[in-house]
């Protein structure tokens, strides 16, 4: 996430890896586009510390801030494992198309965090499609359909966003639009309030349709420091949308994220 602009690692967002997030208490309602760059030609390999400041859940008005080791390998063959971008193959080899398949975080929602009677939602690692289709020198349309997510793995999203990159000097900044749809078993393992919820929490028992949920701004910023060392800072800001809007358990329809890494290359 080699096309000029944008740069995969000013527009991915930060995430845990793949193997390690189920273990995470963040939670997210948008962000799951990709970006990568094609295959390196040799392996290469980036670490460093990072600063996350993440909703504590899907419709909450509070953030939860983690300081995380940040890893990030790409293989010539299409491989990747990173924090940025999960655990996954890139099968195209070429600079303006990105496709394959990864393994993804989809965070829950610890029970602690949610309205007394409400509950928790499980974590799961789910498999992510993804397509990137390069439209003009500074333009990618992105696309993911994500499934297995949810209580019962029966969630599934599709987002859909536009990518550009502007380049300040020997700096980048990227803009980002997005929006996502899900269905019925994601809007309701999210907002959903079931009648025994309900009855627990005293909160009304919504039913949440399938549907568009949300759409996002994302402004991406690096800074190369020395030959070897980058900066790496993001901001997304969300808008939830639809039923989402409706549900008892919100309590903010506006929802931020931001991340700040200091990259080694090694």
């Amino acid at each position: 996430m080699t096309h000029r602009p944008p740069r995969s690692s000013l527009l991915r967002c930060a995430l845990t890896l793949a193997l390690c997030a189920l273990a995470s208490p963040a939670a997210r309602a948008w962000g799951s586009l990709l970006l990568i760059d094609p295959p390196p030609r040799q392996a290469s390999f980036a670490a460093g510390p990072s600063v996350w400041i993440l909703p504590a859940y899907a419709g909450s008005s509070r953030s939860r801030t983690w300081l995380v080791p940040g890893l990030d390998y790409e293989s010539p063959g299409g491989f990747f494992a990173s924090t940025d971008s999960g655990l996954g193959w890139n099968l195209s080899r070429r600079a303006d198309l990105q496709a394959g398949l990864r393994l993804w975080p989809v965070f829950g929602r610890r029970a602690s965090d949610a309205p007394p009677g409400i509950g928790g939602v499980p974590g799961r690692l789910a498999l992510e499609g993804f397509v990137n289709v390069q439209l003009a020198p500074a333009l990618l349309l992105q696309t993911g359909l994500l499934a297995g997510a949810g209580p019962r793995r029966d969630a599934s999203r599709f987002e859909i966003g536009l990518t550009s990159g502007l380049p300040i000097g020997a700096d980048l900044l990227g803009i980002g639009i997005a929006a996502s749809w899900s269905n019925r078993a994601g809007a309701r393992a999210d907002f959903g309030v079931t009648t025994e919820q309900a009855a627990a929490s005293r909160l009304a028992a919504f039913d949440a349709p399938a549907g568009w949920q949300d759409r996002s701004l994302t402004l991406s910023f690096e800074h190369r420091l020395a030959p070897h060392w980058r900066l790496d800072a993001q901001w997304i800001g969300a808008r939830l949308i639809g039923a989402a809007t409706r549900s008892p358990l919100l309590q903010s329809a506006s929802q931020s994220g931001a991340t700040l890494t200091l990259w080694h290359e090694f």
